[in-house]
């Protein structure tokens, strides 16, 4: 149980619940949890009732016990899923970016964004410096757009209603039809580019990554400056972006 400052009782109370039913294994009344978490039973009934919601709890007929529910196995097979991604795609992150010298990144897409989870940074003095855990927005990525080419459609436009086309440079596409093109684009070529179009003096390369199923769960990207990646030579990395893609597909069981 966490008990540092500067946290949210509530969402702290419904974790305190998820481990100790974690820890002891077995289903627990309301009146031992509440013993557990030093907790009134009325104020306990409010986190069970949101986390049974949720599906996160459930609570056995019979006894009236709670055990952890279904949910809990999604939020472990993702959280596994990019472990496993992140091992097996490591040592193809670092023959890409040795082979041409430039910060090569793995992201998924969640809630809408891309999220960074890994990279192999360049060692040139000038190069792309990114953080693991950065959210960017995925239209004017070259990952995002790999990532938005294969979902369905219906998917695709739940995005772009929530998050828009924001502009943020010249070359940014602020349109949906303009996307949907230029997206049926990528997955006819099978890679898509980012001309600065999230920053100027920034481009990169992406390719996707795939399950065993076929399905796109990652994007790969070279990034640098423009002035050392015009778009001829991102055109001549495809390739090897593609490839690479692909050989971590094909260690997923693709």
């Amino acid at each position: 149980m966490n008990n540092g400052k500067n946290t949210i009782k509530s969402i702290d109370k419904a974790l305190d619940v998820l481990e100790i039913l974690a820890d002891e294994k077995r289903p627990i009344g309301v009146t031992e949890l509440s013993k557990l978490l030093v907790v009134n039973k009325s104020t306990l009934h409010g986190t069970l009732n949101t986390l049974l919601n949720r599906g996160y709890v459930e609570q056995d007929s019979e006894s009236g016990k709670y055990l952890l529910g279904i949910s809990i196995l999604g939020i472990a097979n993702a959280a596994l899923q990019n472990l496993d991604l992140r091992n097996k795609a490591k040592p193809v992150l670092k023959k890409l970016s040795d082979r041409h010298n430039e910060t090569v990144h793995m992201v998924v897409l969640r809630q809408g964004e891309v999220v960074y989870i890994e990279k192999q940074e360049s060692v040139q003095s000038i190069r792309i410096h990114t953080e693991i855990g950065t959210r960017l927005p995925a239209h004017c990525t070259g990952v995002g757009k790999v990532l938005l080419a294969w979902m369905e459609p219906e998917e695709r436009k739940k995005i772009f209603r929530s998050y828009g086309f924001p502009k943020f440079t010249l070359n940014t596409i602020t349109d949906e039809e303009t996307m949907e093109r230029h997206l049926a684009e990528v997955r006819s070529k099978g890679h898509a580019i980012d001309n600065e179009e999230i920053e100027e003096g920034l481009r990169c390369v992406a390719a996707p990554i795939r399950d065993y199923s076929g399905k796109v769960i990652a994007g790969i990207s070279i990034a640098g400056p423009s002035l050392r990646m015009p778009l001829t030579k991102l055109e001549e990395m495809s390739d090897s972006v593609t490839e690479a893609a692909l050989e971590i597909s094909q260690s997923l069981g693709f």
